[in-house]
């Protein structure tokens, strides 16, 4: 019976490795299935929720890897001779929770979340060119470069894609997260730069430069955010933890650019752009995590 418990344990221990190994997927592809979640509920804001978390997402891939790889060496150890002698005929067959049909089910789910920046693009209609032929006396043609910041994946770039090409006037896009950039083509006499910006900021990126260029080539410069820091001395920050705690809260904030917090000095350091955020909401997203803000924020 002793043997019949050993092989129940390792049951159930692969079976915690597989689910553990499945939420640690999940949560690897969050900042690209954020984008695709958005757009088929028609919640478009909050596609770049999960972006802080990209970076992580290396560490992620080799942790699901290694605990699958784990429940996959439990569930195929071969038996010692004292086990096969030992076991009970009930044993035989374990539940399908058990299984090595459901530990396979749950390796090609991992998979598949995995690999999802590679095909989050099929969750996205086509959009054709709205142009057309153009008649340049008409209309006038304008060319479009955007400057993104929260863009992780293909996913993000398709988000971003599908909501620009809803607009009326808009002839053509492309975006490319490694660049942080998109490009597009559109006919001033139905949209402007300044709608096209808004509808690329209400996906849940954020534009901090954009240039026009007429399309024969002719360029304006970039229209440069400028932004202002601010350093706020914070109490109650006691780990690296307070830090990130209080480095995703204002970073959330529409118009900033970075945050640096520091538990040692009991500080943090916020670049934004003053024309999207006040620094008060700064000190209020603050104030709002549990730590205070002791200080008026003063420019440095």
């Amino acid at each position: 019976m002793n043997t019949s418990n050993q092989h129940s344990k390792q049951s159930a221990i692969s079976t915690k490795s597989a689910g553990a190994g499945l939420l640690a997927a999940i949560v690897a592809s969050l900042c690209c299935i954020t984008p695709v979640f958005s757009l088929l509920a028609g919640i478009g804001g909050i596609a770049a929720t999960f972006s802080w978390m990209e970076p992580l997402r290396p560490y992620l891939i080799v942790l699901t890897i290694g605990v699958l790889a784990f429940a996959w060496y439990q569930k195929l150890k071969p038996s010692t001779k004292e086990e096969i002698d030992c076991a009970c005929e009930e044993d035989d067959k374990p539940s399908f929770w058990q299984s090595k049909r459901f530990l396979g089910i749950v390796t090609v789910f991992a998979a598949l979340m995995l690999a999802f920046p590679a095909y989050s693009h099929i969750f996205y209609s086509k959009n054709d060119s709205t142009g057309g032929t153009v008649d340049k006396e008409q209309t006038q043609i304008k060319f479009a470069d955007f400057k993104i910041k929260g863009m992780t994946c293909t996913g993000c770039e398709e988000h971003v894609k599908h909501a620009v090409f809803a607009l009326d006037g808009v002839q053509d896009v492309s975006a490319s997260y490694k660049d942080a950039s998109a490009q597009v083509k559109y006919d001033v006499s139905l949209v402007d730069v300044n709608k096209i910006t808004e509808v690329i900021n209400s996906t849940g990126y954020t534009v901090t430069a954009s240039k026009v260029s007429d399309w024969n080539g002719q360029s304006n410069a970039f229209q440069t955010t400028e932004f202002q820091t601010i350093e706020l001395t914070v109490k109650g920050m006691t780990c690296s933890g307070c830090e990130s705690h209080i480095t995703h809260a204002v970073g959330e904030l529409d118009g900033v650019e970075e945050v640096k917090a520091s538990y040692e000095k009991g500080n943090t350091i916020v670049k934004f752009d003053p024309s999207q955020v006040r620094k008060d909401k700064i000190v209020e997203a603050i104030n709002k995590t549990g730590y205070k803000v002791v200080e008026k924020p003063n420019n440095q």
